[in-house]
């Protein structure tokens, strides 16, 4: 029996999946399966971690530590082949606030940010609510995976005179771990129109069997002064609620824009768990990782196994990375609105394709980072729904 067997009950416990599901989907007794959090428990040597700080009994103010600034740096040379400079690591409580930290840092109200579509709806909400122009490029769909269309992205780049390109490698929500080579090619392009690249890899260790994460720093070494890379340990080790995340800046002018914009705003860097988590993490949690990432897969390839089966007309995405499916729903006779009312009537909670960008209309998105009791059911209750 693997530790990821233990269903862990997370109704009363403040959970925005399980608690706010309700809320959500305007029904009880639902299973969510949509915002990318796991129902797994932490490591133990995080767990051990926080233990210790709750016996010290004092939650003052903190400050970082030298040991866990060598902890990021460590994990990262180890698992990405990613050499950091003490003097490029800067910290923030999570990645989205840096996203749009970066946002505001380097372009102006108006300009134009890049993005592919589909993608992480914070990605393009960033952009709107910082008053810039959201520019979007439609991945091209082809033998269950995606990949960026450089002419597309060179042509809009042209005309809508783009300010600044956000990525997101590995891809959400398609699961797609972009190759060196493609990641040298986008450098190489926005190296041409002089377009800085923010570079989110959050997920860069829920990379499955087979795939490789190329931090795209180490891709470009090239055009590295024009990229800024964003990290945390949150998503890989089931830690969302520490708030911590990390961002990797080589350029020393943008460090004083960031470091401006942050004064601005008055953040306060990383709470005491934050820190006390990532380092414990990033130091003992590689066992629990791999264990993680060959369940996953289980899990990926069970439900593929059941859709096959039961609803063909269902494609389902390469799995490369994360643990988000990507069902491509185009091929159902019912529209898009249609299949949500009927998941949610059968019981299961997912985030439809649209919310991600208009290129992800007909798609669902699925997490299916739980336990295997948990999935089945889940599936059954998403497969009745589909095939209504």
């Amino acid at each position: 029996m693997s530790q990821f067997d233990e269903v862990i009950p997370r109704i009363g416990t403040n959970s925005e999946k399980w608690d706010g599901a309700e809320e959500l989907f305007g029904r009880k007794n639902i299973i969510p399966m949509w915002v990318a959090d796991m129902d797994f428990r932490a490591p133990k040597p995080v767990l051990d971690a926080f233990q210790r700080q709750i016996d010290n009994g004092i939650f003052g103010y903190s400050t970082k530590s030298e040991s866990l600034i060598q902890a990021v740096i460590d994990w990262n040379k180890n698992e990405h082949q990613f050499e950091i400079d003490p003097s490029t690591l800067f910290f923030n409580g999570a990645v989205v606030p840096t996203i749009s930290l970066a946002i505001r840092s380097l372009t102006s109200k108006g300009d134009a940010v890049l993005m592919v579509s589909p993608i992480y709806p914070p990605f393009f909400k960033m952009t709107e609510d910082t008053e810039r122009k959201v520019v979007m490029s439609p991945l091209v769909y082809e033998n269950h995976q995606y990949q960026m269309d450089f002419n597309d992205l060179e042509t809009r780049m042209k005309a809508e005179n783009v300010k600044l390109f956000l990525l997101c490698n590995p891809q959400n929500p398609g699961g797609r771990c972009f190759t060196k080579e493609e990641l040298v090619q986008l450098a190489k392009l926005c190296e041409k129109y002089q377009i800085p690249i923010v570079s989110d890899e959050i997920h860069a260790d829920l990379v499955m069997k087979n795939y490789k994460h190329v931090p795209l720093m180490v891709a470009a070494p090239f055009y590295q002064d024009q990229i800024i890379t964003l990290m945390a340990a949150t998503k890989t080790f089931n830690l969302a609620a520490i708030k911590a995340s990390y961002y990797i800046i080589t350029n020393k002018s943008y460090q004083e824009k960031f470091a401006a914009e942050q004064k601005y705003a008055a953040t306060n860097g990383l709470n005491v768990f934050g820190i006390v988590g990532t380092e414990a993490a990033y130091r003992d949690g590689a066992p629990w990782l791999s264990e993680l990432k060959e369940y996953i897969y289980s899990n990926f390839e069970y439900v593929k196994a059941a859709l096959q089966k039961e609803v063909p007309e269902v494609g389902v995405t390469d799995l490369e990375a994360t643990y988000l499916m990507w069902l491509d729903c185009r091929a159902l006779p019912k529209d898009e609105k249609t299949i949500y009312a009927d998941l949610i009537e059968a019981g299961v909670g997912v985030q439809m394709g649209s919310g991600f960008g208009y290129s992800g209309k007909g798609f669902v998105r699925l997490n299916i980072a739980c336990p295997k009791e948990t999935l089945e059911k889940g599936i059954q209750l998403l497969i009745k729904g589909l095939k209504k």
